[in-house]
């Protein structure tokens, strides 16, 4: 597999931001009610006065926060609620919203330069630029696993151990985590990754597309093909696919897909932004819990998907098993261990597995996750996941 290049990222980010501009409501988790009608009107302009001028209101406590968002991917489903629900307002935060149609490509120069302050998808693109010299920081967390292996119906029971891929033929294309684990891991069991007409065991072939890679199982060009989350629902619809496992149950432990990314300058000079924006997806994070109903109609609203689609990826319907689960916390040892997997994997060039460390940081996730732990809303989810953060961030900043 060819080595992935920044060149591979870089074009010019054309859209511009759209300024949601969000008035705050002042309080623990942003629940404290507004001042009746003393509320700020929604303008952010005073009513005029009596001689006639109009003055704009100073809102010390509005925050402004840049996130670049790729197309209405519901993988995103806690700043979906979030936005749709005015936790981002609640907890004083103006957002800039810019969506791209030109995928990581578009978004990582944005991030890298500045002109965005958050990217809440991809590990990889991230991981790539980090090793390559850019000043990124990773975060928080969006979603775990978030991969699959489809295969032929025939074939969903025959990948359980490391010597069943022996003469297999995996298809994969780049910006997915799940090949990339489960090459490492293969590897690390002791098979040799490469092509098999050189004598290697098993073969992971580059495409371009889920879709090129469903095709190309299904006319037995491939043994089997790994996927980003979701597009096993679509798999199944044909009657010859089968999900044949998730990467995460074959080797043993959750890894991290999409990530929370910022730069070095907004995270040194917007950390009390970045909390709060951290404050506002637990929040929705809880809902997403709590509320199976309301959130499928949010995310639907918001991505105009399929309802059955949108059902089927966040919780999971019949015999489809949801292969993402939605997670804030960083990640900051799973992360690393990912990095080094790149690194073996010849996907990043620079050896230096220790290069991430400094890119890593937990606090800003602890920090809002302790404020609402004080705050004593939702105590039973925020108190597991502060055991989850104990368990996952042994190394962060």
């Amino acid at each position: 597999m060819e080595m992935m290049s920044r060149r591979r990222f870089l074009e010019l980010a054309g859209a511009g931001f759209v300024v949601i501009s969000l008035t705050p409501l002042i309080g623990c988790g942003g629940n404290s009610a507004p001042t009746g009608n003393n509320s700020t009107p929604a303008d952010n302009s005073t009513p005029a006065s009596d001689v006639g001028e109009t003055k704009p209101v100073v809102n010390p406590g509005v925050e402004p926060l840049n996130i670049v968002l790729l197309g209405k991917d519901s993988k995103i489903a806690c700043n979906i609620i979030a936005l749709k629900k005015g936790y981002f307002e609640q907890e004083g935060l103006q957002m800039g919203i810019q969506v791209v149609s030109g995928g990581f490509p578009e978004a990582m120069p944005a991030l890298s330069k500045g002109t965005a302050d958050v990217l809440p998808f991809g590990s990889i693109p991230t991981c790539t630029y980090i090793g390559q010299g850019d000043d990124l920081v990773i975060f928080g967390g969006t979603v775990a696993n978030g991969s699959e292996c489809i295969t032929l119906i025939e074939n969903k029971d025959r990948y359980k151990k490391a010597s069943d891929f022996k003469g297999k033929r995996i298809g994969c294309f780049r910006m997915e985590t799940g090949h990339m684990v489960t090459k490492s891991w293969l590897r690390k069991q002791g098979l040799k990754i490469g092509p098999l007409s050189e004598g290697n065991d098993v073969e992971f072939v580059l495409l371009e597309s889920a879709a090129a890679e469903v095709a190309a199982v299904e006319k037995g060009e491939i043994d089997m093909c790994f996927v980003n989350s979701g597009y096993g629902v679509n798999a199944l619809k044909t009657g010859k696919m089968a999900v044949a496992f998730h990467p995460n149950e074959l080797i043993g432990h959750e890894f991290p897909c999409c990530r929370q990314s910022t730069n070095r300058d907004a995270f040194v000079n917007k950390r009390s932004a970045l909390i709060k924006f951290e404050i506002a997806n637990l929040r929705a994070y809880a809902d997403i819990q709590k509320d199976h109903e309301g959130t499928i109609s949010l995310i639907c609203e918001y991505s105009g998907q399929d309802r059955d689609y949108v059902e089927s990826i966040t919780y999971g319907k019949g015999d489809y098993r949801a292969a993402m689960v939605f997670e804030m916390d960083p990640y900051t040892d799973a992360v690393a261990a990912f990095y080094a997997d790149m690194v073996d994997n010849g996907d990043i060039e620079n050896p230096d597995k220790e290069l991430i460390k400094a890119h890593l940081d937990s606090s800003i996730y602890k920090t809002a996750l302790d404020e609402l732990v004080a705050c004593g809303e939702n105590l039973d989810i925020y108190n597991q996941l502060l055991e989850v953060y104990r368990t996952h961030n042994t190394m962060g900043i």
